[in-house]
């Protein structure tokens, strides 16, 4: 494994044919505004990932505890509007709450059906990982990395604590391939 931070001067992009789980903070950040991490996503998103004149070929991947994740997060409207009073010191309508809950999702469904996001199954040995993992990275996490670390694929995320804990329990995840993440530093606020 190899850490490497996207948003670095240095970051020259993602190797040809690379495979990356994409964790769902990163999706969120991509598809909101809102998000404190959008505007660093979003950049590396148009240079290095959506990029149209790019002869380099990049498979990304999500799977149902990511879905599941940003549909429990989307739908609970709750959430939006602790994230927003929390963070920038806003309150929102209910109509700009539904209206953050849909284009989120449609733009997920439209990323989905276009396979830029390719869904990825889970089998025995990552639910295995995952149970040995559990207490150290949670639940979701564990299920993330365990499902990275079993295709032997990269994973793209901006959750810093949990970089940290893949670090620290590294001989969990042997076959695990680069983690891309952004220091909590490039957040908007």
């Amino acid at each position: 494994m190899e850490k490497i931070d996207f948003s670095s001067n240095d970051f020259e992009g993602f190797s040809d044919g690379e495979d990356i789980l994409v964790d769902t903070g990163v999706l969120l950040a991509y598809l909101n505004d809102y998000d404190s991490w959008s505007n660093i996503v979003k950049e590396l998103f148009n240079t290095h990932i959506l990029q149209e004149d790019s002869d380099k070929v990049l498979f990304l991947y999500i799977n149902p505890c990511v879905l599941n994740e940003i549909m429990h997060l989307t739908n609970n409207n709750q959430c939006i509007v602790t994230y927003l009073k929390k963070h920038r010191g806003e309150t929102i309508s209910s109509e700009e709450i539904q209206k953050v809950e849909q284009k989120t999702v449609g733009a997920l469904r439209v990323l989905i059906e276009n396979d830029v996001l390719v869904p990825l199954e889970a089998n025995k040995e990552i639910y295995l990982r995952q149970m040995s993992a559990y207490k150290e990275l949670g639940s979701a996490d564990s299920f993330n990395v365990s499902l990275a670390n079993d295709y032997g694929i990269s994973f793209l995320t901006v959750d810093n604590k949990l970089v940290e804990h893949i670090e620290e329990n590294i001989s969990k995840f042997p076959d695990l391939g680069n983690v891309y993440y952004a220091p909590p530093q490039k957040q908007t606020y």
